[in-house]
């Protein structure tokens, strides 16, 4: 029995030693975490200025207010989220991110103690989205958004003359439903419809319209053509399942089999179908 007080009595020591130990560590620590908060608190590393660059049309001034905001509080009620050593970088990117869909990227650095750059790279606009389906009876121009290269919708834009930017008619893929920002094009469907375009471009005429069916089918509508003038505002109908350069070439072939040079054409030339294959199908007007 008196040794097993005697082990209780260590056991006791031995406990109350570490508690004091942990204690005093917890206080230490406390106090040097409110030091901490005090010293990141000071004036001398205080963002005061932000610098921005690279961007045109994304207002310096929205961009700022937004940084500031991410700026103001503190981590854990001590530490000061305005420190130039502290500051929030990637609350600050993820915020512009999300408020600007215009900004394709955003890095942020410390400049000095009182400085912080924000770098923010715009998306360029690429080509038009004007909607879903295309409506030879409406004004499709004034319902367009600006589309990145990769298809991705960030702005509204204003009225062009046709034939300044080419416009894709198609379904999106949405990130909200209802809502145009953010949406994007269906990615294959829209690098193969794109990809065929620039071909066109190099080759035939510039393209100014292209729809992208649900069937599988496209459209390609030409706005001028310096090599071929008879196809100005001819629409060209192909499907997914063929090869950019395969169209190209039987497009090369059975355009001067059809209308050798010198030629003038009795009717207007409509469309040129291509979906059948390696056969070619010319439709004029009636």
């Amino acid at each position: 029995m008196e040794r097993f007080h005697t082990v209780a009595n260590k056991i006791r020591e031995h406990f109350g030693v570490w508690l004091s130990k942990t204690l005093i560590l917890v206080v230490l620590f406390l106090l040097f975490f409110v030091a901490g908060g005090g010293v990141s608190q000071n004036a001398k590393w205080r963002v005061e200025n932000i610098e921005i660059s690279e961007t045109n049309v994304v207002s310096e001034d929205m961009v700022r207010s937004i940084a500031r905001q991410k700026l103001t509080g503190n981590y854990f009620f001590v530490y000061s989220r305005g420190n130039s050593y502290l500051f929030p970088k990637k609350d600050i990117e993820q915020a512009l991110l999300e408020t600007f869909p215009r900004l394709e990227s955003v890095h942020i650095k410390r400049i000095d103690n009182n400085t912080i750059g924000i770098i923010a790279t715009e998306r360029k606009p690429y080509a038009l989205w004007c909607g879903a389906q295309f409506d030879i009876e409406k004004d499709q121009s004034k319902n367009c958004w600006f589309i990145d290269k990769d298809g991705f919708v960030f702005d509204q834009a204003p009225i062009f003359p046709s034939g300044i930017y080419i416009e894709f008619y198609s379904e999106l893929v949405e990130k909200n439903i209802g809502e145009h920002l953010r949406s994007t094009l269906p990615t294959n469907r829209f690098a193969f419809a794109d990809k065929f375009s620039g071909i066109l471009r190099d080759n035939i005429g510039r393209p100014f319209r292209i729809l992208v069916k649900e069937n599988g089918e496209f459209e390609i509508t030409i706005h001028t053509s310096a090599e071929h003038p008879f196809l100005d505002g001819v629409t060209i109908r192909f499907k997914e399942d063929s090869q950019p350069e395969y169209l190209l070439k039987n497009l090369l072939s059975s355009i001067p089999a059809k209308f050798p040079e010198n030629t003038a054409l009795k009717k207007k030339l409509l469309y040129i179908d291509m979906r059948f294959g390696s056969k070619v199908i010319f439709g004029f007007e009636n």
